[in-house]
């Protein structure tokens, strides 16, 4: 297959704003003409990452990672170079000038295999719901308020028997390991047999829409798991899926809102009330994969969990998880102690509806949620609650709001607000300031590191500057950074500039690219090129090889013995410092 062209490369890079492609996947914070964002390749709580405009690049100074709008995607979805750039290419609606499908993200053949087996199953289960002999299914569906419309829609199917799913896969050529391994089928002492038999099945799919899994309600009153959720599989990972997700994405998008619930009914119920934003976690408990897929739908959180304590305990865990991912999160008050599946069923659909305009921002859900939990005529309890609050207030990005907030637990415990200050150990935005220069080859207190990037910052942004390299030094002592010199060297063969979201594609091996990418985000070198400073930096690599070569014979001297020996050394010695101290003369800056 022919590899994508420099031309078409360049032309999607200048097309795609950085800012604007990685808003795609994470929500990022206006930083004067830049942005700013929590880093999504390390665990971080504070944004760490820098998306650069005017340069066209994203550096974390926390981890490391960096580089221009294809290596983002790349880094994010895991996927290849050359796949990165196909989906850039799409975003901006660039048509290339070769079919490159097959470089396009492959399923595995034995994912493709189960997603199929999946979709055969949904097929036959909803043909099954068909029949006769499903009263039983019928009526449940019906006393729920699930419209036929809903049943379409969600590829609503049913089971009854222990063995005619499997054995309908079988005879549509599946083996009976591709059931197991779905978790459609599994093996027993009696032998082969459906895991979900005597149920509804609510299909579940990934981001793509692929079916990976069901959500299994039973028709068995006695039985005691309501409902029972596929095991993992190679296709279903239930910490990296929201139900409804793929049919609620685009709706998310356009409302600039995403709301969660807990289970599949309340989505149904949703649904019937023309709220279309809605996905579930599928339990009271979300990772930081389910958080990723939310952040790619919206900033704007609502949580919408049942109204009693389990609900209220779940909004509280899941809010905080979100929170420390910077989204925008507000809570349903939802004080009638049901979920909104029952709400829309005993109350109405217009109940439902109105339900989720009644929200409060997430500290004063925490507040709330808090003070019922404490005994505010007793000392010990009140400090413990001021202190969890505090640990909220110092959260809240705007000084007005966490005033407010302050009164508040000031009039609630009785504590002076200079008081509770003193409870908080460090403001959130205080907490952590990020390295100038992450990458592991660069010691701050080295001259001639500093002098190394002056040098290679200055190339990046002058050709004037790599001809003075060239000519005057010709390498750097430290592999990797003359690695760079000669990449930058050999890029001006074919360029008169280099636009570092260009040069960037160049670069393969990951600790070269963290390295460029250190130097062009950093203001410090990557500057104009000045001939003062370029001569002295250079000056300092020569005086650091001097360095060098003196320690070694010091080291040599105390070893040696040999009288004569000793007097060479120390001639040497002296005819080092000579010409230290003459390029030292030679130094013009400040």
């Amino acid at each position: 297959m022919s590899r994508i062209s420099e031309e078409d490369i360049q032309e999607i890079r200048k097309r795609a704003d950085i800012a604007d492609i990685i808003q795609r996947y994470i929500p990022l914070v206006k930083k004067g003409k830049n942005f700013a964002a929590v880093c999504p390749f390390h665990d971080d709580h504070d944004p760490s990452l820098s998306i650069n405009v005017d340069k066209q690049i994203f550096k974390c100074f926390v981890c490391g990672e960096g580089g221009n709008v294809f290596n983002f995607v790349k880094s994010y979805e895991k996927i290849s170079f050359s796949e990165s750039i196909i989906k850039v290419a799409n975003y901006v609606n660039y048509s290339l000038t070769t079919n490159y499908t097959s470089d396009l993200p492959q399923i595995a053949p034995e994912h493709q295999r189960l997603h199929k087996l999946l979709k055969e199953t949904i097929n036959y289960t909803q043909y099954l719901l068909t029949t006769q002999d499903t009263i039983d299914a019928k009526n449940y569906l019906t006393k729920r308020g699930i419209l036929e419309s809903q049943i379409k829609k969600f590829e609503i199917g049913l089971n009854l028997d222990k063995l005619q799913t499997t054995q309908f896969l079988q005879a549509k050529g599946f083996t009976l390991q591709e059931c197991v391994s779905a978790n459609v089928t599994r093996l027993t002492d009696n032998g082969p047999s459906d895991v979900f038999y005597n149920r509804i099945l609510f299909p579940i799919h990934d981001a793509l829409g692929n079916p990976v899994g069901f959500s299994a309600r039973t028709l068995n009153p006695n039985e005691s798991s309501k409902y029972i959720n596929s095991s993992e599989t190679p296709v279903y990972v239930k910490g990296k899926l929201l139900y409804n997700y793929h049919r609620a994405l685009s709706t998310c998008k356009k409302q600039k809102q995403i709301i969660l619930v807990e289970g599949v009914t309340d989505v149904l119920a949703f649904d019937r009330a023309d709220v279309f934003n809605v996905v579930a976690t599928l339990g009271t408990a979300c990772t930081s994969d389910q958080i990723r897929l939310i952040q790619q739908a919206s900033t704007n959180v609502l949580l919408c969990y049942d109204g009693d304590e389990a609900g209220l305990n779940a909004a509280y865990k899941i809010g905080k998880l979100l929170n420390t991912f910077h989204l925008n999160v507000e809570v349903v008050i939802n004080n009638t102690g049901l979920d909104p599946d029952e709400i829309s069923q005993k109350k109405s659909l217009e109940a439902l509806r109105a339900l989720v305009q009644v929200k409060q921002g997430f500290t004063d859900f925490v507040f709330s949620y808090l003070l019922k939990k404490f005994d505010m005529n007793n000392y010990s309890q009140k400090k413990e609650f001021a202190k969890l609050m505090m640990s909220e207030i110092t959260n809240i990005k705007d000084e007005f709001d966490q005033n407010n907030l302050l009164l508040r637990l000031s009039e609630t415990t009785g504590f002076e607000s200079d008081q509770l200050k003193l409870l908080s150990v460090k403001l959130a935005y205080d907490a952590s300031k990020p390295n100038i220069i992450s990458t592991q080859a660069v010691s701050s207190n080295s001259i001639r590191q500093w002098a190394d990037f002056e040098i290679l910052g200055m190339m990046l942004k002058s050709l004037q500057a790599a001809i003075e390299f060239k000519d005057k030094l010709g390498f750097l002592p430290n592999p990797q950074h003359n690695t760079c010199a000669l990449l930058i060297l050999d890029y001006y063969r074919k360029n008169e500039t280099i636009e570092v979201a260009d040069f960037i594609n160049t670069i393969e091996d990951p600790a070269m690219l963290r390295l460029m990418t250190d130097l062009s985000a950093n203001e410090i070198y990557y500057k104009d090129y000045n001939e003062v400073s370029l001569n002295d930096a250079m000056i300092q690599v020569k005086i650091s090889l001097l360095d060098e070569k003196m320690n070694q014979i010091k080291q040599l001297i105390k070893n040696e013995l040999e009288l004569n020996e000793h007097q060479r050394y120390l001639k040497s010695m002296s005819q080092l410092r000579e010409e230290r101290q003459a390029l030292r003369k030679e130094i013009k800056g400040a």
